[in-house]
């Protein structure tokens, strides 16, 4: 099961309301301005634009603010470690900043269903904090060759359709052995890594290339513009260029 939003807020604090800080669901701190610093009993960290703090439930943090700092809250549930509890890093600055940028578009766009575009954002920076990290997740695969052999597969197949019942089939198991299996080993599902990797493919293409929405759909293995068009706004809650267009804006 995915991760399931329950809260999202923007928020503006020059002190923390309570600097001795318990919570009963976890939730992820993304900085976007300003700085501040915590502790969760393995050493005080600082925390500033860019990065982010997974507060674990019922886990205590001391923690008090630098400089005034602008933050977005997302509160969830998962039935997996998503994040560990402390400092997350993300490699990929540009693409943060961009997701912070579309969040705050999503918060005034009166045309928009807002908490539906936040959880779609919040599932890409899940997406992109596991992408990032594929080298963990490729090394936890490595104790299972059948789905180390699995994501080798995927990764030079991207750019086709791929048939996870025939992906089943060469690695010699049912479908359902196959998920299970794939889902142990990499903390998610079959469905939701390849989609994964080609929505990150497809913004990456959007916002670093001119190419045109047609020949990105075929590079990330679509079978037409019109279904990578469905896709992409289904995650995103906007269409491949509207989306090109907020970012060369957030850019500017």
């Amino acid at each position: 099961m995915e991760p399931v939003l329950l809260v999202c807020k923007a928020l503006h604090r020059d002190t923390f309301d309570n600097e001795v800080f318990t919570g009963q669901d976890d939730i992820l701190a993304v900085v976007e301005k300003g700085s501040f610093v915590f502790d969760n009993g393995s050493g005080e960290q600082q925390v500033g634009p860019g990065e982010a703090v997974n507060f674990k439930k019922n886990i205590t943090y001391h923690r008090h603010i630098l400089q005034p700092a602008d933050l977005y809250l997302f509160r969830y549930r998962a039935e997996v470690d998503l994040f560990g509890s402390g400092k997350v890093l993300f490699r990929d600055h540009e693409r943060i900043r961009s997701t912070l940028a579309l969040l705050h578009i999503c918060d005034s766009a009166v045309q928009l269903d807002t908490f539906a575009c936040q959880r779609a954002l919040f599932a890409d920076i899940v997406n992109q904090y596991r992408l990032e990290n594929a080298a963990v997740l490729e090394e936890n695969s490595q104790k299972d060759p059948v789905v180390s052999e699995a994501i080798a597969y995927i990764h030079s197949h991207l750019h086709e359709k791929i048939n996870l019942a025939q992906l089943s089939s060469r690695c010699f198991l049912s479908y359902v052995q196959f998920s299970r299996r794939f889902k142990q080993a990499t903390g998610t599902t079959p469905q939701n890594y390849i989609a994964g990797l080609r929505l990150k493919k497809a913004q990456l293409l959007l916002s670093d290339t001119d190419l045109s929405i047609k020949q990105i759909a075929r590079d990330c293995g679509f079978g037409s513009e019109y279904y990578f068009s469905n896709f992409f706004r289904s995650h995103c809650l906007l269409s491949p260029s509207r989306y090109r267009a907020m970012i060369q804006a957030a850019e500017d």
